[in-house]
């Protein structure tokens, strides 16, 4: 199929391609015996073998955890189009801002064909992500929805700061298996390539987020996480506006029984992200009251909820790093000092929001940033993970995003958010995983 080769084997390929010729040339030549020049060939073809040995290790053809809930699950795709806004970034004048969301839902049957993990093979058509073509998923395409326990609670998925709405599919098929319907957005003009079913692409105009390279760089940075903070709570706003045309979306899928009235329970919303899509959900909490609870998975916070926090009942995902001490913050090395101030305010956050409101709050031992996503799946180099294994860390999270939720949108117990009151003075784990140091902050639980 076009799109799923490997490039990682073109190594393999192209010197045995050599050793091949070079062997029939030499025939030819009649120097057959010359073993030094053999050795040679062979010994290109054996390096060619070895790196792309090397190179598909680096880049494995992944397996995403298997779904635990006791649902199948299902996926199709929706293109929501919001006339109110115009796309400022889109080159293309006079076109609306335009949302083609990744539904996850639970399913009536395993059979049918499997998602490919990537929506588009254009996305990373080649290069050294190219193999993520050829992953396919857990969930069926337009699988047939069950509908014995509809009407389903909602969770919205905000990506980081140039993510994919694909990018913790390990959580989205996770949550839809326990009976949740998961809606995956891409925030246009952030995502490197916006593609939509008409055809119409966007390219990302969004920079980097360099905060640590000079006093410039995170002045800039600030200023546009503050435009693009309220540029994506919008898109939450608007997703939830379009509930309704999801909702007929889902019911208008092959069925195995009597499509339920409703699909959607639109009075649990809930919403969670990785990164700056963390600070979306904790914004759209802020200024969306249909919004029921949220989730931040290692992601500072911006807008106006970074100094009043939200009332909805509320979880923070943290990686593994200590909190930075006065010699760091006030270091001679500006990337370090600069690095560190921006930990130390999301210490700061999480504490106001706690004395302010109550929350959870959890600490992954081990984990780094990109532990809270798909990426260390991807790659075995350079993948932002931590020295937890990526396969451990998706399982805690996993389990508690769904008892987060359970206990929010359905009202649901889990003893995994009994927790412990927090101790600044000493780590205490009210954990089942020992690689989980989880905190209650409500006064009562």
């Amino acid at each position: 199929m076009r799109g799923n080769y490997r490039w990682q084997l073109l190594p393999a390929l192209i010197s045995s391609l050599v050793a091949l010729i070079s062997s029939l040339v030499l025939m030819q030549l009649k120097i057959r015996r010359s073993s030094l020049v053999f050795l040679a060939v062979a010994g290109l073809g054996a390096l060619g073998i070895i790196a792309s040995a090397g190179f598909a290790y680096l880049y494995p053809l992944f397996v995403l955890p298997v779904p635990t809930g006791k649902y199948p699950v299902g996926t199709t795709s929706i293109d929501l189009v919001d006339s109110s806004r115009m796309e400022l970034c889109d080159p293309h004048a006079k076109s609306h801002r335009e949302l083609f969301v990744r539904v996850w839902y639970p399913a009536s049957k395993t059979t049918g064909t499997k998602a490919p993990y990537l929506q588009d093979p254009r996305l990373f058509p080649s290069g050294r992500f190219s193999h993520l073509n050829s992953i396919k998923t857990d969930a069926i395409v337009d699988a047939p929805l069950a509908t014995a326990d509809a009407p389903y609670p909602v969770a919205i998925y905000s990506p980081s700061w140039s993510g994919y709405k694909t990018d913790n599919t390990f959580q989205t098929q996770e949550l839809a298996s326990h009976g949740f319907v998961v809606i995956g957005l891409e925030h246009p003009c952030a995502v490197p390539l916006a593609i939509y079913p008409n055809g119409r692409v966007i390219y990302s105009t969004l920079p980097a987020a360099d905060y640590s390279s000079s006093d410039a760089a995170l002045a800039k940075f600030l200023r546009v996480a503050e435009e693009q903070i309220v540029l994506r709570t919008r898109d939450v706003s608007f997703v939830i506006d379009r509930l309704s045309q999801i909702d007929t979306r889902l019911q208008q899928l092959p069925a195995t029984d009597t499509p339920p009235r409703r699909t959607l329970d639109l009075a649990n919303i809930g919403i969670f992200g990785h990164s700056f899509g963390g600070a979306v959900a904790a914004q759209a909490c802020a200024v969306d009251p249909r919004l029921k609870a949220g989730m931040n998975m290692d992601g500072l916070l911006f807008g106006s909820v970074a100094k009043q926090g939200a009332t909805q009942p509320f979880l923070f995902m943290n990686s593994d790093y200590p909190r930075p001490t006065a010699a760091e913050l006030h270091s001679p090395d500006g990337n370090r000092r600069r690095s560190q101030l921006t930990d130390e305010w999301g210490f700061q956050q999480r504490e106001r929001w706690f004395q302010q409101h109550g929350g959870y709050n959890l600490t992954l031992l081990n984990a780094a940033h990109f532990n809270f996503s798909d990426t260390p799946l991807k790659s075995r180099i350079d993948n932002g993970g931590g020295k937890i294994s990526p396969e451990r860390a998706m399982k805690i999270i996993n389990a508690y995003t769904v008892a987060f939720f359970d206990r929010q949108l359905k009202g649901k117990e889990s003893a995994l958010l009994a927790g412990v009151a927090a101790q600044p003075q000493h780590r205490k784990s009210g954990s089942p995983f020992p690689e989980a140091i989880f905190e209650n902050h409500f006064s009562s639980n």
